[in-house]
């Protein structure tokens, strides 16, 4: 007999993106299931050990500013803190932190278990349900024991889940199949099962799927590597917390420890290349498609056959096991040819491999069938977030698990989507690229994508996104109430700036100067009278860079504005491309594949004309 429950929204997968896009409902006060196959593993770090990092972290930093949680794990969990590009300009530097992944994983879940309003269901989805057009529940096949919420007896029947919203965020483990060498085992991370039937159920939906690939390196025991001969990384001496909601006197809470720096050479790169046809990648095991700036050690010696050494970073995975990460040698070869290779290099001629690494090929849901919203084109009410829509990163996934999240809870309760714009933030550049270019590799966020990335720092994010978060719900009175301190502290520091006289000139003039930095700015307010909150830092280093920027930042925004019109002028989701007269055949291609919600994503489509464009205004008119 099949037990049946109702929710306002269901999120299938605790990773990442699953994690956010409960987090997220839960906030806005959606009774909420989290369907995941082992409860303790919400929040695992599948690969690197480590959040943030160029234009990542700037992404950690808008889902804080959100009301998201990602930001809050790594800071109370984070072992090294680092702003990566910090001698360029604001606008390219990327807070980034090593993290203990274990006590993250645990914290995600302690975070999550706040929210009573969270179910969390042991299971695997076999099916989902919909009538008319629409997503009205899901079937679970349950793994174990659920919390008191949603009890589910051990190797009990199938569950139905009725909801109008469904949140799908499977990661890798959609039939997931590992790889080290010629052995191969079913599974989205060791130790894990793959997701095999919601493949099925997405295909028997009607949906176009695809298939990526990923990898990892091995694993170390830090007892077995000689440290004294390597390179030390050190994290900031004064490090910034990502979230606005982290006590700065209590930063950093966990103890912070250093990383060391090794490289492959040349007897690496030919043991590599004697052994390539053993790797999946070269002998046609493997044939999809992996992520081109996270190669693996094999491609990189393979394309760049010119460099004689690669630099690999040895970062620990937590303060409480001997496990070291080799961030730099992703590999799928033999594990035995992963010793040698291992113990080749600097400090690791007596490495003990701990665990290999290994490719991972997943299916995925070709992302110009949603919209930026996260929801499907095809069934209204299921959403896809994470790297079932290509992306790869933990970042990625957590940015577009809150969009899902939050247009989830707006889609059961009747309310209209809401989108994130290239300008206001790199989740919309993201959700952009994601739905007006089909990703036929991993996609990865970089500054580079960001056409307004001067407008888009990670010092601003707070001031870019929390009056919007406020706006739709996510951010509560905490959040609020230490925005509006900092909004009244910055207008304090702003204005004592505009008014006080550096040597008989000019704060202001002095400020513009392009060599004063932070910290002579605030020797300069010690006395001034000014509160300790507008003395903050991280406000000076804002204020910085608003002035360093400010002309620039004035072009884009003209831009932004005369964009505006074109950018949020609605194309019918049921309009007939075939019927609108004078559009040219690889527009009426284009245009009917991924059915742009505006006339501005219509025009970031390959193959979309100026001219096409004039065609669709005329037609809208």
């Amino acid at each position: 007999m099949k037990a049946e429950r109702e929710y306002e929204v269901i999120v299938i997968g605790g990773g990442h993106a699953g994690a956010e896009a409960a987090w997220a409902a839960a906030n806005l006060g959606a009774r909420t299931a989290l369907v995941t196959m082992d409860p303790t593993k919400i929040g695992a770090m599948s690969c690197n050990p480590a959040i943030g990092g160029l234009a990542k972290g700037q992404i950690v930093r808008e889902v804080d500013a959100l009301g998201g949680l990602m930001g809050r794990a790594i800071d109370a969990t984070g072992i090294q803190f680092r702003v990566l590009n910090a001698s360029k300009g604001p606008a390219v530097r990327g807070p980034r932190a090593q993290a203990d992944k274990y006590r993250y994983a645990r914290e995600v879940q302690r975070l999550l278990a706040t929210r009573e309003l969270i179910t969390v269901v042991a299971g695997t989805v076999e099916r989902i349900f919909v009538e008319g057009g629409r997503v009205v529940g899901v079937e679970v096949k349950p793994t174990g024991d659920v919390d008191a919420g949603g009890t589910v007896a051990e190797g009990a029947g199938a569950l139905t889940l009725r909801t109008g919203s469904v949140v799908l965020t499977t990661g890798t483990f959609m039939r997931g199949l590992m790889h080290t060498g010629d052995r191969q085992a079913a599974g989205g991370r060791v130790g894990e099962p793959a997701a095999e039937g919601i493949s099925g159920a997405l295909r028997g939906l009607g949906f176009d799927l695809g298939r990526l690939k990923t990898g990892t390196p091995p694993r170390l025991a830090a007892g077995s590597i000689d440290f004294d001969a390597l390179e030390v990384q050190h994290g900031d001496s004064s490090p910034v917390p990502f979230s606005d909601l982290t006590d700065v006197g209590r930063f950093p809470i966990a103890p912070q420890q250093v990383c060391h720096v090794t490289h492959t050479n040349q007897a690496v790169h030919g043991l590599i290349r004697d052994n390539l046809h053993l790797a999946p990648m070269y002998n046609g095991q493997i044939e999809t498609t992996g992520p081109r700036y996270c190669p693996s050690i094999e491609d990189k010696v393979v394309r760049f056959a010119d460099r004689t050494s690669h630099h690999v970073y040895l970062e620990p995975e937590s303060l409480d096991t001997d496990e070291v990460y080799c961030n730099g040698i992703s590999t799928s070869l033999p594990a035995e040819v992963q010793a040698q290779m291992v113990r080749l290099m600097l400090g690791c001629a007596r490495a003990k491999v701990l665990r290999a690494g290994y490719a991972v090929e997943y299916d995925m849901v070709w992302p110009h069938q949603i919209d930026a919203t996260c929801m499907t084109k095809r069934v209204e009410g299921l959403f896809l977030a994470g790297q079932i829509n290509g992306t790869s990163g933990y970042e990625e996934a957590a940015g577009q698990g809150l969009v899902a999240g939050l247009n989830a809870v707006r889609h059961a309760r009747g309310q209209s989507p809401v989108r994130l714009g290239r300008d206001e933030a790199y989740i919309g550049v993201m959700m952009d690229d994601l739905v007006t270019k089909t990703p036929r590799e991993p996609y990865r966020m970089f500054t580079s994508r960001a056409e307004y990335r001067l407008l888009l720092r990670a010092d601003n994010a707070d001031q870019r996104l929390t009056p919007l978060g406020h706006q739709w719900g996510l951010v509560g009175d905490r959040r609020w109430g230490l925005f509006e301190e900092r909004g009244h502290a910055q207008a304090a520091l702003e204005h004592y700036i505009a008014s006080a006289k550096v040597d008989g000139r000019p704060m202001s003039e002095w400020v513009r100067r392009a060599t004063v930095g932070v910290e002579a700015v605030a020797e300069r307010l010690e006395g001034s009278g000014l509160s300790s909150e507008a003395r903050d830092r991280r406000l000076i280093a804002r204020l910085l860079a608003d002035v360093q920027y400010a002309g620039y930042v004035q072009r884009q925004q003209r831009q932004v504005q005369r964009l505006a019109s074109q950018e949020q002028r609605s194309l019918p989701t049921d309009l007939d491309y075939e019927r609108v007269s004078g559009l040219r055949n690889e527009a009426r291609q284009a245009l009917t594949q991924f059915r742009p919600a505006t006339l501005g994503q219509a025009g970031r489509l390959a193959g979309v004309t100026p001219a096409d464009l004039m065609v669709l205004g005329v037609a809208l008119a």
